[in-house]
């Protein structure tokens, strides 16, 4: 069955919150999450809750990581504009964060802070065919985009499993993906999240309801630390929305810091 993205959203914004079912450290064995680490320097792979890993799930918002790539490749977008959401094409709604109503939004804010509606506008100049062949170029989850063409990656058509997601950016990171220098140079520089004495944090989040009051949320990237490189993708589910943001990355990085990588 599907789910309008828009409506449950509001719906899980206006519920109270209730106890998600989480210890208050990372992933857990049993528990309805899941952690894929692939360190590059000792070919190591770390995995919990396997079968979960193994498990295709819509992109939600990391699927701006490919799409991303692909608008910056067909000179669709660029880092040095400013954006303003067409509220003719997608009239604000009142869950909308302020973050996407601003006149000059950067490429990099669009990207960080997920804005929606930009998003499907720009994906709008682009037409099925040219998506699937970059798509297919990059081996991206289960290459679907039979549904609507500004929301497939939204609980539709799209899905891709923690380990495709943990693959897909290993290739990125090795400029496997057969886009230009450019592209490739941009895109760093919006993925890059935060720098420290310690590491370097590469990452996206996504989140969106797969059924009722069930939500499902993602935090992908790679770690940069004096011992390598470190791709991962974590996912979990929660009850609504506002349950998902206070816990969806503190507890992808608790895992992460337990298996050793921040």
């Amino acid at each position: 069955m599907q789910f309008k993205w828009s409506s449950l959203l509001v719906f899980g914004l206006a519920l109270s919150t209730s106890h998600a079912a989480y210890s208050e450290e990372g992933c857990r064995k049993g528990e309805p999450c899941t952690m894929v680490v692939y360190s590059e320097h000792s070919d190591k792979w770390q995995v919990i809750n396997k079968p979960r890993a193994e498990r295709s799930f819509s992109p939600f918002s990391t699927y701006k990581i490919p799409n991303t790539l692909i608008l910056l490749e067909k000179n669709k977008i660029n880092a040095k504009t400013t954006y303003q959401v067409n509220t003719n094409e997608y009239p604000p709604k009142k869950w909308w964060p302020s973050t996407w109503q601003k006149e000059d939004i950067k490429l990099r804010d669009a990207f960080s802070y997920s804005v929606l509606p930009l998003y499907q506008t720009w994906t709008k100049t682009l037409n099925k065919p040219e998506i699937k062949a970059f798509l297919s170029q990059f081996n991206y989850g289960n290459q679907d985009i039979t549904g609507p063409l500004d929301s497939f990656w939204l609980n539709s058509s799209m899905q891709i499993s923690a380990f495709e997601q943990v693959n897909f950016l290993r290739r990125l990171d090795q400029k496997a993906l057969g886009l230009s220098a450019h592209t490739y140079q941009t895109f760093d520089d919006i993925f890059l999240q935060k720098t420290t004495q310690d590491y370097t944090l590469f990452a996206k989040t996504g989140t969106g309801p797969i059924a009722k009051k069930t939500y499902v949320g993602w935090y992908v990237g790679k770690v940069e630390n004096a011992q390598g490189t470190h791709y991962f993708a974590f996912n979990m589910y929660a009850p609504t929305f506002k349950d998902m943001v206070k816990v969806r990355v503190d507890k992808a990085k608790a895992t992460l810091s337990e298996l050793g990588i921040l």
